[in-house]
């Protein structure tokens, strides 16, 4: 296409984090990027917690693609030193589960603190200042952003999209990359927008950011606290309950904080919680109310803006790509914010679309085969997202239930992590970027271990246990039953790992831990789960925990004894 044929090779709707990290790479790949935002910055926004696999997933975009910026957001001593001071710390993610009119329970709350490793440090992002080092990063890069822009119409052409902006002015792009959100205007123009029906999760929140909120560990007796490496305010907090949770995401608890806000939310099953029209804060105040110590958590708390109260959560489109347009990450649906996954699923969908647009616009070829894995890696991120959520709050409904249940998700989040560990030690040891690229040949993407289809089997039928359960198939006796056999019996589970003692509710995943899960994924473990993700030399992670000499020489000794094993093993 002729260059006055078009005023830019890609327009991109949003300058979230999805939106101004593609508008960046794409810069600085040389494309003419125009990046569209409806409101301006600095601005609230939720989506401030992430977790190994979004953490790493930045470092891997800022190395695929040449934008080492977008790695800083890996670590927190980066952010403090590039973005902002304003961020927290996220040393750990706790669960305290709650009963109505009790007091706090010590034997019924889990506190899982993830292995401290050289390569990341996850982190609360406090958004205002993050979302707004993104734009100025894109524009150093050369992007056109312009901000309280509307887009009033989208018209794809065959040869081109053209957009019609508020003040009917018109911009011809050569694709478009829609990350908005819900109200997507080419979700709109082209009909994409499904109803949630097919979606197993409903759910609705409420929730704002608020000051004097006191650390949970504070308010408890010291014998009350886990002892493990890491406290109920050093990360993620989960206030968990038969029909809701809450997040507690704290921007002040590291030495160098400089952000007294903490961001708190309210997450209702909406068949237990119908919406009620009232007041958020209000109602917030009324069901918290019903737990004595989450009331006392939240007693001298004040809310520091206008408090949001929304309606169902969840959505979903048709399809997310289509002739030279792209539906992105929240634009494409959206469940719950339990777990953190909607940063995991952000950060996926960059990373591999990031590289198929510019592989098209090189080409100059827009088809839709191209894009057919970013179509799939959607559709099957948002319904795995779907079952474990719409799984968990079919557990909150019991203790012992949720006690068996969040073993599953622990589960899918170490051979998470793992999987991208291993493609990026893989690559800092060899400088080859292939291995980071193989991330997407995994036979099953946008599930929670895409790589090993016997973990994806693991869960699944986790998953079918927990619907039975929802369906009065199942007595909650029998489910917890069925779980318990999955996790002592299943191969995939470490046999020292003990998940199947529900008496073990901490997991603290310190070097002893880690070192024996390394030996088992190298010499004990399924093969697959021993060739695609334990194939790499553990020296970086080990070097946390032990002299950096002896970790190399422990580590390349694991690695010979675990091919030599597993050669034995497959023979």
């Amino acid at each position: 296409m002729a260059q006055q044929d078009y005023d830019y090779d890609v327009a991109i709707l949003g300058s979230g984090i999805a939106g101004s990290v593609l508008a960046a790479v794409l810069a600085r790949q040389g494309f003419r990027t125009l990046l569209l935002e409806r409101n301006s910055h600095p601005r609230f926004a939720i989506g401030e917690s992430l977790l190994p696999q979004s953490s790493m997933h930045f470092k891997i975009i800022g190395a695929r693609f040449d934008v080492p910026e977008i790695g800083h957001l890996g670590n927190l001593k980066e952010i403090e030193q590039h973005i902002s001071r304003r961020c927290g710390l996220k040393r750990s993610l706790g669960f305290v589960y709650h009963s109505e009119g009790q007091p706090h329970n010590p034997e019924t709350c889990h506190l899982v603190v993830p292995p401290e490793t050289p390569l990341t440090t996850e982190s609360h992002l406090f958004r205002e200042d993050v979302d707004l080092y993104l734009v100025d990063l894109a524009r150093q890069y050369g992007v056109d952003y312009r901000d309280h822009t509307e887009v009033e119409d989208v018209h794809p052409e065959e040869d081109r999209v053209r957009l019609t902006l508020q003040g009917d002015s018109e911009i011809a792009v050569r694709y478009l990359v829609d990350a908005s959100g819900y109200n997507s205007p080419l979700a709109r123009k082209m009909n994409m927008r499904r109803p949630p029906d097919g979606l197993k999760t409903r759910s609705r929140s409420i929730f704002t950011h608020m000051k004097n909120v006191p650390h949970y560990s504070n308010l408890l007796k010291p014998d009350e606290n886990p002892k493990v490496s890491a406290r109920w305010h050093d990360g993620t907090l989960h206030h968990i309950f038969d029909g809701g949770w809450m997040w507690v995401i704290p921007f002040n608890n590291h030495e160098t904080a400089e952000n007294q806000l903490c961001s708190v939310g309210l997450t209702l099953d909406m068949d237990k919680f119908p919406a009620t029209g009232r007041d958020p804060e209000e109602e917030f105040r009324e069901i918290i109310g019903r737990f004595p110590d989450v009331a006392r958590h939240f007693k001298e708390a004040e809310p520091v803006r206008k408090w949001v109260s929304t309606g169902r959560l969840q959505y979903g489109a048709t399809r997310a790509t289509g002739h030279r347009y792209c539906l992105m990450a929240h634009a494409y649906g959206f469940i719950d914010p339990l777990y953190s996954r909607g940063l995991v699923s952000t950060a996926e969908v960059i990373n591999a679309l990031a590289g198929r647009l510019i592989d098209a616009l090189r080409a100059d070829d827009f088809s839709e085969k191209r894009f057919d894995y970013i179509d799939r890696l959607q559709k099957a991120s948002l319904e795995a997202n779907d079952r474990m959520v719409h799984s968990s709050y079919v557990a909150f409904r019991d203790f012992s239930l949720w006690n068996a249940w969040i073993r599953f998700w622990v589960t899918s989040k170490i051979f998470g992590d793992v999987r991208l560990y291993a493609a990026w030690l893989a690559y800092s040891n060899s400088g080859d970027t292939k291995f980071l690229d193989a991330l997407e040949n995994d036979p099953a993407p946008g599930t929670a271990c895409p790589s090993v289809e016997e973990v994806q089997a693991f869960l699944s039928r986790g998953f079918d246990t927990m619907q039975q359960v929802a369906d009065g198939k199942l007595a909650t006796a029998a489910g917890i039953a069925a779980l318990t056999r999955l996790l002592k019996e299943d191969p995939v589970i470490p046999p020292n790992s003990n998940w199947g003692n529900f008496k073990i509710r901490h997991m603290d995943f310190d070097a002893n831990v880690m070192r024996d899960l390394i030996i088992w994924g190298k010499m004990k473990s399924p093969r697959k789960i021993r060739s695609r993700l334990f194939a790499f030399n553990p020296a970086p992670l080990m070097a946390a925990s032990m002299p950096r000499a002896a970790a190399v020489v422990i580590g390349g000794l694991l690695t010979a004894v675990g091919r030599l094993f597993g050669a034995r093993r497959m023979a």
